[in-house]
Formats: structure tokens, C-alpha cells, sequence
């Protein structure tokens, strides 16, 4: 299961990348057109993904970013202001891309925006173990790696321009909340779920093909 979740990463990274890439060698984007771009890729990267990582469904679950019967701390911020943060964020991601694209020669294809592409796809492999799966046990472990890749790509926005990082940086300060969170949730719902996914749990999300998933919600 593990290496089904490897695979599912690389292949969206690696079909993202070429986008940019072949995006690059056709024309230079114009730069209306790549805060648009980043804002898209922030909230619907996972239409790359060969994995399904819809976002929770929240009329199903009174509201909540989590099962009605999965136990949450008392601190966890209220439902209506999970898709607030996350548009917050957004935006943050969308507008620190354009500077660090401004910075590195107005191309798509260069580190510190596959960085964040990195960021983005380990997200939604998260998303999958998370919001389909439902494994509590892998959520906390993926979560550290959400939570490395965001790190990463503040580096990487800092060192191409400062203020591109300061502007990514509440994404690293949310997630290590969110991290807190979710590893909390898998303590105090007992029997606690394992870390790793274990074979024919029946919890496991099929394979299928990236794009297949454009009108996923």
C-alpha cells in the first residue's frame, strides 16, 4: 500500500512537471495568467492524482472536516473554518508562485515551483489516505509528510525570493497545527487504528487514470 502511494506521487509530479515544461517551450506564460494557474493547482491538483482525494464531504458530516463518529479534541477550530483557511491559503500560494516565477527567469519548470508541486502531491496521496481511506494511523504518519514538503518548499520560495517565502510561510505554521491535530484524533479514538496500512483491510482506493477525476468535487 505504501508503494501504491509512492507511485501515485511520482506519477502526478511527474505529469505536472511536464506540463510546465512543454508550457515552457511553447511560449512564455503571461503573468496574468500564473497566479491563476497556481491558485487552480492549489485547490484542484488533484486532478493529476491517479488516486481519488476528494475533500471531505462535509453536509455528510454535520459540518465536520471528520466522521461524525471519529472522537475530535475539544480545540479543533470549527468546521466552517477549515475552507476558509484553505482558501486563505490559496490565494498565499497562488501569489508567492507569481513572485518566485517573476524571480526565476518568468519559466514554470524550475525548483522552487516543483517544490511546491512536490508540496501539493504528497497532499493529496494525504487527502486519499485521509478523507477515502480513512486510516487514522497512516493520516498521522502521512501528515509529518505534508507537513516536511511544505517546509521544503518555503526554502525553496525563501532563497528565490524572501518575501515569496514569508507569504508561503502560514502554510507551514496551518499544517503544523493540522499535523497536532490529526495525530491527537488517532490517539483518542481507540482501538488506535495501525501506522502503517495493513493488506486486505478492505480500506484501500483504487488506482485509476489522472484526469479521469476533472469533475471530482
Amino acid at each position: 500500500a505504501i508503494g501504491k502511494y509512492k507511485l501515485a506521487v511520482v506519477t502526478q509530479v511527474g505529469l505536472i512537471a511536464a506540463l510546465f515544461r512543454a508550457t515552457d517551450a511553447l511560449v512564455t506564460l503571461r503573468a496574468p495568467l500564473v497566479w491563476p494557474l497556481f491558485f487552480f493547482l492549489s485547490l484542484r491538483s488533484r486532478i493529476f492524482s491517479p488516486l481519488p482525494a476528494s475533500r471531505p464531504n462535509r453536509s455528510a458530516q454535520n459540518g465536520n472536516a471528520t466522521p461524525v463518529e471519529t472522537k475530535r479534541p475539544s480545540w479543533t477550530p470549527p468546521g466552517i473554518a477549515f475552507p476558509i483557511i484553505w482558501l486563505s491559503i490559496s490565494v498565499l500560494r497562488a501569489t508567492s508562485s507569481l513572485l518566485v516565477w517573476r524571480a526565476c527567469g518568468r519559466v514554470l519548470f524550475t525548483p522552487p515551483l516543483l517544490f511546491l508541486i512536490l508540496h501539493l502531491c504528497i497532499g493529496d496521496a494525504w487527502n486519499c489516505i485521509t478523507n477515502i481511506e480513512r486510516r487514522l494511523g497512516t493520516s498521522a504518519v502521512g501528515v509529518l509528510y505534508v507537513l516536511a514538503s511544505v517546509i521544503a518548499a518555503v526554502a525553496a520560495y525563501r532563497r528565490a525570493t524572501p518575501l515569496a517565502g514569508a507569504l508561503l510561510a502560514p502554510s507551514a505554521v496551518w499544517l503544523t497545527i493540522a499535523s497536532v491535530l490529526t495525530w491527537t484524533i488517532w490517539n483518542i479514538n481507540e482501538p488506535r487504528q495501525p501506522l502503517l496500512p495493513r493488506k486486505g483491510d478492505g480500506k484501500g482506493a483504487p488506482l485509476r487514470l489522472p484526469l479521469s477525476n476533472i469533475f471530482e468535487k
